[in-house]
C-alpha cells in the first residue's frame, strides 16, 4: 500500500519573532559583548597568520632566518587559543543562560494549562518540546552565532588584505560566489520542511515511547510486545526517512561547495604560479593568499550550516510558541520579577476562602469534551451542606465529569456551578482546590516514598497528624513491616504498591487535606472486606460535617446517603434516598435487583 505523502507547513514564525524571543532571555548584554570581542579576537589574530607566514617565507627564501618572526608566529597562535577559548566558554554561558530562562518559562506555563491540553497532547511530545526543542535553539546559540559573525569578519577582512597583496588574485576568487549562491538559495526551503518534520516526528515518537514505557505491564499483559514493536519500527521508519532527506542536502551541499572552492584554490595556485615564476608575485605572498582563502573557504562552509541551523531553530521556536499561545488556567498570579520565579503560589502562599460550608449548586450545565457530542444536558442538582450525595448510573453518563467540573479542570459550555451563591469560577483557582480532596479508583502516586506522597500539595503536616490518618486509614501495621517505613519508595505511578494500599494511601492523603468538600469515586473498590469496614469507618469520621459527593458502583456503599441522584444520559432522572428511589424509580429498581440478587 502506497503511503501518503505528508503535507509539511512552513513555519509562520518570522526570523524577528525569533530574535526577539533571544532578546526576553539573554543575559547581561556584556557578557555576549566580551564574548563578542573575544571571538572577534580570535580572527584578527587569524588574518595575522598569514602575513607573518608570508613574511616568514619570504624571510628563509632570503636566507636571512631570525628567531622573532617565529616567535611572533607562537604568540600570535597561543593569543588565537586563549581567546578562542574565552569565547566558546563564555557563548556557552549564554546558550545556557537563555535557554534555561526559556524552559523555566515554558515549564511554569505548561503547570498552568488547562487540562484540555494534555487531552489533546501526549506527555512525550510536551516533554519534546521542552527538551529536543530547547536544545535546537541552545546549540544553534552555542555554536553559530559567534562562527557566523566571526566567519563574516574572517571573509570581508581575507578579502581586503588580499586586495592590498594582489588584487588580480582576489578578483579570480570571486568566480565561487555566484557558484555559492546557486547552490544555497534552492535548498533553503526544503531544509526548512525536512528540519520541521524531524522535529515534529521526534516528539510523536518520543510521545508513543512515553506512552509505552508508562504501561509496560500491560503491554506484557496483552501480548502485544510484537504491535509496540511494529509502532516503534513505523515511527523509527519515519525518522530514518527524514533523515536521509537531510543527508541528502547536506551530501549535495558540502561536496559541491567544496568543489567550487576547489576549484578556485587550483585556479589561484596555478595562475599564482605563474606570476611567482614571472616575478610579479612573491613566494610569501603566494602562500599568504592561499591561506587567506582558506581563512574564506571555512566560513562559507559556517555559512551553509548557519543557514541550516537557522532554519532548525525557526521550526523549533515555532513549536515552543504554539505552547505559549495556550490558554492558561486562572491563577490568582504573585508578582514574578525574574525567570527563576513561579508565577504561582505554594501551598502555604495560598489564601484560604473565607466562604464556607455552602451547598454546591449545578445549575443547567451542558458539557461536552467535543463539540460534537454532549456528555452532560441541562443538569442540575444540589448537595446540600455536610451531607453526603452518591450519583449512579451506567457507564459513561458523565458521572466523573460532574466531579472535573467540580474541581474546574474544565468549565461548563453553558450553566453555571455555584458554592453558596458564589460561582465557582469567580474564585480563585487554587484556593477553590485547596477546599477538595478527591479520592479516585486509580489513586495516582508520584515517584518517590510513601511520605512524599502523604504530604504532596501540603504545606507544614506534623507527623503526629500523619500517624493519626495512617492509622485511620488501616495503613499503621503495612507501614510497620516496611524496612524503610515511610521513606520506602513506591516506584513510578505507584508499581511497587498494591491497588487496596494505593488506596488506603489515597484515603490517608485527602484524611491530612482536612477537605471542605470530599469527592469519593467508589474510594473502597480495592479494598479486601476486613480493611474495608475500617477505612469505610474512617472515612464515615472524615465525612462528618463536609460536603461529601461519592461516586457509587456498589449500591451497598451509598445506601445510607442523605441523598442519591440517579444519572442517566448527561440528565438527573430522580433524587431521593434509597428507602425513596426504590419505590418510585424504575431504572434505581433494575440496578438493586441486579446487585442484590
Amino acid at each position: 500500500m502506497k503511503e501518503q505523502k505528508e503535507v509539511v507547513q512552513t513555519p509562520s514564525i518570522k526570523p524577528k519573532e525569533f530574535i526577539q524571543l533571544l532578546n526576553k532571555y539573554r543575559p547581561a548584554l556584556w557578557i555576549i559583548v566580551v564574548a563578542l570581542i573575544f571571538g572577534l579576537g580570535e580572527t584578527a589574530m587569524a588574518l595575522l597568520v598569514p602575513l607573518l607566514t608570508m613574511n616568514l617565507v619570504d624571510i628563509l627564501a632570503e636566507a636571512s632566518f631570525t628567531w622573532r618572526s617565529i616567535s611572533t608566529l607562537v604568540v600570535v597562535f597561543i593569543f588565537q587559543a586563549i581567546m578562542s577559548g574565552f569565547s566558546i566558554y563564555l557563548m556557552f554561558y549564554v546558550g545556557q543562560k537563555m535557554v534555561a530562562g526559556l524552559r523555566n518559562d515554558l515549564w511554569n506555563h505548561i503547570l498552568q494549562l488547562k487540562i484540555p491540553f494534555f487531552d489533546k497532547n501526549t506527555s512525550g511530545e510536551t516533554m519534546s518540546r521542552i527538551t529536543n526543542d530547547t536544545n535546537i535553539i541552545k546549540d544553534f546559540i552555542t555554536m553559530q552565532v559567534i562562527p557566523f559573525i566571526s566567519g563574516i569578519v574572517s571573509i570581508i577582512g581575507s578579502l581586503i588584505l588580499l586586495f592590498i597583496i594582489d588584487w588580480q588574485m582576489t578578483l579570480l576568487m570571486f568566480i565561487a560566489v555566484p557558484f555559492a549562491a546557486l547552490i544555497i538559495m534552492p535548498l533553503g526551503s526544503k531544509m526548512l520542511k525536512i528540519s520541521r518534520s524531524i522535529q515534529n516526528e521526534t516528539a510523536s515518537f518520543q510521545g508513543e515511547l512515553g506512552r509505552v514505557l508508562a504501561d509496560i505491564r500491560l503491554v506484557k499483559a496483552s501480548n502485544s510486545e510484537n504491535v509496540e514493536e511494529d509502532m516503534g519500527k513505523g515511527k523509527i521508519r519515519h525518522l530514518y526517512r527524514y533523515g536521509m532527506k537531510e543527508a541528502k542536502i547536506q551530501a549535495f551541499v558540502s561536496p559541491a561547495m567544496m568543489s567550487v572552492m576547489m576549484l578556485v584554490l587550483v585556479l589561484v595556485i596555478g595562475y599564482g604560479g605563474v606570476r611567482v615564476a614571472a616575478g610579479a608575485l612573491s613566494s610569501g605572498e603566494l602562500v599568504a593568499i592561499i591561506l587567506y582563502l582558506f581563512q574564506i573557504v571555512v566560513p562559507f562552509t559556517t555559512l551553509a550550516v548557519f543557514f541550516t541551523q537557522f532554519q532548525k531553530a525557526l521550526g523549533a521556536t515555532e513549536r515552543i510558541q504554539e505552547i505559549f499561545s495556550e490558554t492558561k488556567e486562572k491563577y490568582d498570579l504573585l508578582p514574578s520579577k525574574t525567570n527563576e520565579q513561579l508565577v504561582f503560589k505554594s501551598a502555604q502562599n495560598i489564601t484560604p476562602i473565607p466562604l464556607k460550608g455552602g451547598e454546591l449548586n449545578f445549575n443547567q450545565i451542558r458539557f461536552g469534551y467535543h463539540n460534537d457530542k454532549t456528555i452532560l444536558n441541562q443538569l442540575t442538582f444540589t448537595a446540600p451542606a455536610g451531607k453526603i450525595t452518591a450519583f449512579v448510573g451506567p457507564s459513561g453518563t458523565g458521572k466523573t465529569t460532574i466531579f472535573s467540573l467540580i474541581e474546574r479542570f474544565y468549565e461548563p459550555d453553558e450553566g453555571a456551578i455555584q458554592y453558596g451563591q458564589q460561582p465557582i469560577r469567580d474564585l480563585d483557582l487554587q484556593g477553590w482546590r485547596q477546599k477538595i480532596a478527591y479520592v479516585s479508583q486509580e489513586s495516582p502516586m508520584m515517584n518517590g516514598s510513601i511520605y512524599d506522597n502523604l504530604r504532596y500539595g501540603l504545606s507544614d503536616i506534623e507527623d503526629p497528624l500523619i500517624a493519626k490518618a495512617l492509622e485511620q486509614a488501616n495503613l499503621t501495621a503495612f507501614i510497620a513491616t516496611l524496612p524503610q517505613g515511610l521513606q520506602t519508595p513506591v516506584g513510578e505511578r505507584g508499581v511497587k504498591l498494591s491497588g487496596g494500599q494505593k488506596q488506603r494511601l489515597a484515603i490517608a492523603r485527602a484524611i491530612l487535606r482536612d477537605p471542605e468538600i470530599l469527592l469519593l469515586d467508589e474510594a473502597t473498590a480495592h479494598l479486601d472486606s476486613a480493611s474495608e469496614k475500617l477505612v469505610q469507618d474512617a472515612l464515615n469520621e472524615l465525612m462528618e460535617g463536609r460536603t461529601t459527593l461519592i461516586i457509587a458502583h456498589r449500591l451497598s456503599t451509598v445506601r445510607h446517603a442523605d441523598q442519591i441522584i440517579v444519572v442517566q444520559q448527561g440528565q438527573v432522572s430522580g433524587t431521593g434516598t434509597h428507602e425513596q428511589l426504590i419505590k418510585t424509580h424504575e431504572f434505581y429498581q433494575e440496578l438493586v435487583l441486579q446487585q442484590f440478587e
